[in-house]
């Protein structure tokens, strides 16, 4: 059951406004009931003037919105508009407290809905009960810590039990340890009671953890619709790898293609226009390239965009008398490179690595796998990559 459904949206600001040059072109767009729906792209793409839009707060748009199928208006909403939106609750960034206790701020919500009191008290101490909230139920909102302030917002949206729930980087100012408990909570509670989820965020970590599909837009317009590790997995254009955090996006051209495997000549690190230069054989030698197979069909002479992830790389150590094992000595994009730097994640490392001369890899790598390789930097390392994770498409 469709419960969003967007087609051939317009809207733009005023033209005295500071954003008067900024206009937001969706032509289809829709959200399944419990199918929390990411809408992921850097500041001033347009991701929270499309969340208004929906949530009734934005007016003077084009198109067509059906929430729960029923058509908002673009200007005054009709009493069945109305009736769609009492179904949601939008929660922002900066969702303040009221100046009140922690149990009234949660009750705040139901009691302007006008619910009978025994029901209010019922839905805010189970909401209590569940958010883990006990300890700090009795205390009044100026008591308690940034984090306990954003569960408490929190909580008074979803005491509401609304059937879509707008999210407006509703993390964005919370410490690592506080988003991840309060995102397990969200994504709990919104499978407990059958909430559905529209989260803005220009965090991987939070479309990953919360939702399922993933909307990529960049200047007003979505440029990808798809399942969010799919998106993440396997960008189609270097627009869209770059607004998903991909460090390793190289340009070239195709030397030769064989049983779909093609052999690709690559610039050093940098963009499409930059790379273009190298590219045409203006700047630089045979040496300052480097060579790179991926799955795929092309024609001799193709201009393509190559894309690696760092969890597709793969690091081993190298002796004096040749590798220190044949488990990769399959893969056909065989590397030696120096490992510059390693960064401290969770549960891994990730390993800067050059390659040669302004050619940079990425691996992200197991703790284990890291203290097993014992690097020391700069070190010499193997760097192996399979010619079926390379991700490539044409360039215009």
């Amino acid at each position: 059951m469709k419960i969003l459904e967007i087609e051939d949206l317009y809207f733009k600001y005023h033209a005295d406004g500071a954003q008067r040059d900024f206009s937001l072109k969706i032509n289809l767009l829709d959200i399944e009931k419990g199918a929390n729906l990411a809408i992921f792209g850097k500041s001033g793409s347009g991701k929270s003037t499309l969340l208004k839009i929906c949530a009734g707060l934005q007016k003077g748009f084009r198109g067509s919105i059906k929430l729960f199928a029923t058509p908002l208006g673009a200007s005054n909403q009709s009493a069945a508009g109305r009736e769609a939106l009492l179904k949601t609750a939008i929660l922002f960034q900066d969702a303040p407290l009221f100046n009140c206790g922690v149990y009234e701020n949660i009750a705040i919500g139901l009691k302007i809905k006008k619910y009978g009191n025994a029901y209010i008290k019922k839905a805010v101490d189970e909401i209590i009960e569940k958010m883990n909230l006990n300890d700090i139920s009795c205390a009044h909102s100026t008591e308690i810590s940034g984090g306990q302030a954003r569960r408490v917002c929190l909580a008074r949206v979803l005491a509401l039990k609304p059937e879509l729930l707008f999210l407006d980087e509703p993390f964005y100012s919370l410490d690592a340890l506080n988003r991840a408990k309060i995102m397990h909570e969200l994504k709990l509670m919104s499978g407990q009671s059958g909430i559905t989820l529209m989260l803005v965020t220009h965090d991987k970590s939070e479309a990953l953890a919360l939702c399922d599909k993933m909307a990529v837009i960049d200047a007003g317009k979505i440029i990808r619709y798809d399942f969010v590790r799919e998106c993440f997995a396997n960008p189609r254009c270097e627009t869209e790898a770059e607004l998903l955090g991909r460090e390793m996006v190289f340009y070239g051209t195709v030397v030769k293609c064989e049983n779909e495997v093609a052999e690709i000549k690559c610039a050093p690190n940098a963009g499409w226009k930059e790379a273009g230069a190298y590219i045409d054989g203006g700047r630089v030698t045979d040496g300052d390239f480097f060579k790179i197979e991926a799955a795929g069909s092309y024609s001799k002479d193709d201009r393509v965009c190559v894309i690696i992830n760092p969890q597709d790389v793969s690091i081993g150590s190298i002796k004096k008398n040749g590798y220190e094992n044949d488990e990769t000595t399959s893969v056909l994009n065989n590397y030696e490179g120096a490992v510059e730097s390693a960064v401290h994640y969770e549960f891994g490392m990730l390993l800067n690595i050059s390659i040669g001369k302004n050619i940079g890899f990425q691996a992200y790598i197991t703790s284990k796998s890291y203290e097993r390789l014992n690097i020391s930097r700069p070190e010499k390392v193997k760097v192996s990559v399979k010619a079926t994770a390379v991700k490539s498409f044409l360039m215009p």
